[in-house]
């Protein structure tokens, strides 16, 4: 069963057998750990083991723990944390699975986790038994509303300007915008919130990845793919990285809109290509806006661009690759030059 953080306080009233958390936001991933322990502390669950699927792993130890019975041992908790998952790795999880210990709590957490990963055969196995917790970023239209609850629940009251005032500057990074919002509430407490007071008294922390600046073009809004890409230039991204994964990106859509031009349906084509669902709407998005001509173009570009950028060392690519930004807007834009004026 799949249970979103905000609603997992409720659902902890009564334990479940296993607790999956899993997802790339770090608050949102310590925050329901340590919900689910506090809870399982409240129903007698003491002991605490925790292991980490690395090359030191003990699985002997982890049986061990999970056979105890509370005749001679306190109610414990078994907390896994998946850096990766071989064939080892998830074959024992499945058999963790299928022991059905009622003195043994099982928490197994980690990074996101692809659709496929979420289709073995442990994963399925333990979601059924328990709850699933994705702690993934808030997506941009439900972040006001996330961070909303969080002002208030800090006792501090806000405009719908200060709540996307901080949305701009904590995109990516609530960690810090919760010690920012912590900050404000000792510093304002029930004073309410002004524009003003908030941009004197916080600290922006925004913080963009390469693939949800891929998003975000997927997706159309290039004035806030800008933004983002001027976010990544600032912080010292190499620009290799940013053009290669945008050329790797957009041959892709290419291959997929030829796809589509030949009858294939959508869904068979994402299946095919093993794309997460959480992908398929943006491009489909993409793919929507964007023809084959547009496509092919923007293809063209990025090849230049990675050409440019690999043997001419002295030129600043950053605007040309600012240009192949804006065609992602489609409407069969205006098509821009990549040579620069001599």
């Amino acid at each position: 069963m799949r249970v979103y953080p905000e609603a997992l306080v409720n659902h902890l009233k009564q334990l479940k057998d296993a607790y999956l958390v899993f997802g790339d936001e770090h608050l949102l991933r310590f925050e329901a750990l340590r919900d689910i322990k506090q809870a399982a502390q409240k129903h007698g669950f003491q002991e605490h083991h925790q292991f980490v699927t690395d090359n030191d792993m003990n699985w002997d130890q982890v049986f061990d723990c999970a056979n105890a019975m509370s005749l001679f041992s306190n109610q414990q908790i078994i907390s896994i944390e998946v850096t990766k998952t071989d064939k080892r790795i998830t074959d024992a999880l499945f058999e963790l699975s299928q022991l059905n210990n009622p003195d043994t709590l099982l928490i197994v957490h980690g990074e996101k986790l692809s659709l496929q990963q979420m289709k073995a055969k442990w994963f399925v196995a333990l979601s059924e038994q328990g709850l699933y917790i994705p702690t993934n970023h808030p997506e941009g239209k439900f972040f006001p509303q996330w961070m909303h609850k969080r002002l208030r629940a800090a006792g501090l009251t806000a405009t719908q300007d200060v709540v996307n005032f901080m949305c701009r500057n904590f995109e990516g990074n609530l960690l810090a915008c919760m010690q920012e919002i912590e900050k404000l509430a000792l510093h304002f407490g029930q004073t309410k919130l002004s524009l003003q007071d908030v941009a004197n008294n916080i600290t922006g922390h925004t913080h963009f990845g390469v693939f949800q600046w891929l998003d975000t073009l997927f997706a159309g809004k290039v004035n806030r793919a800008q933004r983002m890409l001027q976010q990544l230039h600032e912080e010292g991204t190499d620009i290799v990285l940013l053009s290669g994964t945008l050329n790797n990106e957009v041959k892709k859509l290419l291959e997929y809109q030829y796809q589509l031009n030949q009858g294939q349906p959508f869904a068979n084509i994402m299946k095919q290509a093993r794309v997460w669902s959480s992908k398929q709407a943006l491009i489909n998005q993409a793919l929507t806006r964007l023809p084959s001509r547009e496509l092919e173009y923007i293809y063209q570009l990025c090849c230049q661009l990675e050409l440019s950028i690999k043997t001419q060392y002295e030129q600043n690519s950053w605007p040309q690759l600012q240009m192949i930004c804006l065609l992602f807007q489609g409407k069969t834009a205006q098509h821009y030059a990549l040579s620069q004026p001599n």
